[in-house]
């Protein structure tokens, strides 16, 4: 049975990217050369790509060409190490920090260890050994981001810093076997980085010899999207978009406006053709280089913040509301051509930059509701492209709310909660900021200690019950509450408690105290369920009686829908 359960296992292992290198056609992420298979001390007998089983391993393969038998499971790692293959990851990577760390002692420079480059590198060796390199110091003309990004992303290099904080012309390739030849390897190292760096100095060049300003216009010549236009084409709506925001609140309108133009400019350039990780860091720095003012260029560069759904935020106003509406038209474009994410698939990020929308909103505190983003958005795209804009709207909202209830979740509030504060204000399409929902969020989570808190839910959720369904049975319940068709002591202070607190109840001034306003409807609630009957023979009465539980329900509604509450 053993041996079927791991032929199994082996065969189910996903790859992105296989091969096949025999007659067995069995695929796999690289060719099986052997197969070692014990269950404690026992061999194991199964056949995988054509290759048999056995009690042998070999290790690195430049150093150890032998075979390596293994006689029992607990001696496997120890045997490996000797044959320079280092089994457990986190040693291995482990090793590679101390390994860099020792290389450039001499320097007295520190690596910046950039995690996911630390972890590439740890799956791609098997005996990590530290070379120290470095490069023409000519190059450090350039910006450090582009030697970086050239040494990191393309060669796998470890970039050194100096004291200073500066960096410096050192870095550290790691290879796999060991420390023999040391020369060579770090000839070829050395090689390679100068001529990556060689062409970045050409392209950066290059790109210095036109101002950024000018490329706009040739933003016409680049696709955003098949169906959505150029990006000379978003970059309208964006403006477009802002211009409407900045007629609400009280934005730089100039400023923005020229960070918009410049935004997308750098698609255009050398570098960010053979980079495009470093649009918009690039395009700030040659800004910088045109004498355009920090605070555009810093908002040019952090305008595609966060990078991830925890990634750092733009911190500016101008950054905050372009990457606002950058991601916001991205959304609605992709949504309207039917470009929408599905549970298992999301290849264009509208998650992540969902989730940046709502985040910046937050955390920036922005007195604009993401409604107002989405409405404007929508409008301007032209109504050939959208059949059905209120369906749209629908459809991108249920969206970012999705998105909204994770990050309130990580907030720390109960899925309960949240979705007590968001019913309402998703079922009446009304328009709120994020700040003032989670205002409601706190109050909320703040009341349910109290005693009363429970037993009025119990009351709203049995009201709800009821309403719902006089709905199934088609009962029409009138719109006001007749004072004169209330016949019971309960039913009477019920509805004069219920008009008491709606008088001037103004929650956005405190949450907290209008929920505690409500709270004191708790026992004139208890008392109406223990001695009215809502559902009379009496038409009149009964139809009274819905019409005094809907508008006691309502009030509670303009805070949150506390029926969804476990």
């Amino acid at each position: 049975m053993l041996p079927e359960i791991f032929t199994k296992i082996i065969t189910k292992i996903y790859f992105p990217k296989t091969m096949c290198w025999n007659n067995s056609k069995f695929r796999f992420a690289r060719p099986i050369r052997s197969l070692l298979a014990l269950y404690g001390v026992k061999p194991l007998k199964l056949t995988v790509a054509g290759i048999k089983s056995g009690v042998f391993t070999y290790g690195l393969y430049v150093k150890s060409a032998k075979k390596i038998k293994i006689t029992a499971p607990e001696k496997y790692v120890t045997a490996l190490r000797n044959s320079y293959v280092i089994v457990d990851q986190q040693v291995r990577k482990e090793t590679i920090k101390n390994e860099i760390n020792q290389a450039i002692k001499k320097t007295g420079g520190r690596v910046e260890f950039e995690e996911k480059l630390l972890e590439e590198i740890t799956f791609l060796v098997e005996h990590p050994t530290a070379v120290l390199c470095e490069f023409d110091k000519n190059f450090l003309n350039l910006p450090e981001i582009v030697i970086t990004t050239c040494l990191e992303k393309k060669q796998k290099f470890f970039p050194i810093i100096g004291k200073d904080g500066k960096l410096t012309n050192y870095f550290v390739g790691v290879r796999n076997g060991a420390s023999e030849h040391q020369e060579i390897v770090r000839d070829g190292y050395q090689k390679v980085a100068s001529a990556r760096l060689k062409d970045a100095e050409f392209f950066y060049q290059q790109d210095l010899k036109e101002k950024l300003e000018t490329k706009t216009e040739k933003l016409k010549g680049i696709i955003f999207q098949q169906k959505l236009g150029t990006v000379y084409d978003k970059v309208e709506r964006i403006d477009k978009m802002l211009n409407y925001i900045s007629t609400i609140l009280p934005i730089n309108k100039d400023e923005i406006h020229r960070v918009v133009m410049l935004c997308k400019n750098d698609l255009l350039t050398n570098i960010v053709f053979e980079y495009p990780e470093l649009q918009g860091v690039i395009g700030a720095i040659y800004a910088r280089q045109n004498g355009v003012s920090e605070e555009i260029c810093d908002a040019v560069e952090k305008h595609y913040l966060p990078l991830s759904a925890q990634g750092n935020l733009p911190e500016s106003e101008t950054a905050a509301f372009v990457s606002i509406a950058d991601k916001i038209d991205t959304i609605t474009g992709d949504f309207a051509v039917g470009l929408i994410p599905t549970g298992s698939a999301d290849p264009y990020g509208l998650r992540r930059q969902a989730i940046g929308i709502l985040r910046i909103l937050l955390e920036n505190n922005i007195n604009v509701s993401p409604e107002i983003f989405i409405q404007a958005a929508i409008d301007n795209f032209p109504s050939a492209l959208i059949k059905d804009k209120t369906a749209l709207y629908n459809s991108i909202k249920t969206f970012l709310w999705q998105r909204l209830e994770v990050i309130f979740e990580e907030k720390g509030y109960k899925i309960d909660e949240i979705r007590a504060v968001l019913r309402p204000i998703t079922q009446n399409q009304k328009a709120m900021t994020l700040s003032r929902i989670e205002d409601i969020l706190t109050a909320l989570k703040d009341i349910r200690k109290s005693p009363d808190f429970e037993p009025l839910t119990a009351g709203f959720k049995r009201a709800n019950n009821i309403l719902k369904q006089s709905d199934q049975k088609k009962i029409e319940i009138p719109a006001a509450v007749d004072p004169v068709k209330l016949t019971e002591p309960e039913e009477i202070d019920l509805h004069s408690q219920v008009a008491l607190i709606a008088k001037d109840f103004k929650p956005w001034e405190n949450y907290l105290e209008a929920f505690k306003k409500l709270v004191t409807l708790r026992n004139p609630i208890d008392k109406f369920f223990d001695k009215v009957m809502v559902m009379a023979e009496d038409t009149s009465l009964r139809d009274n009686r819905l019409a005094l539980l809907q508008e006691t329900i309502n009030l509670f509604l303009n805070v949150a829908d506390i029926s969804q509450l476990q």
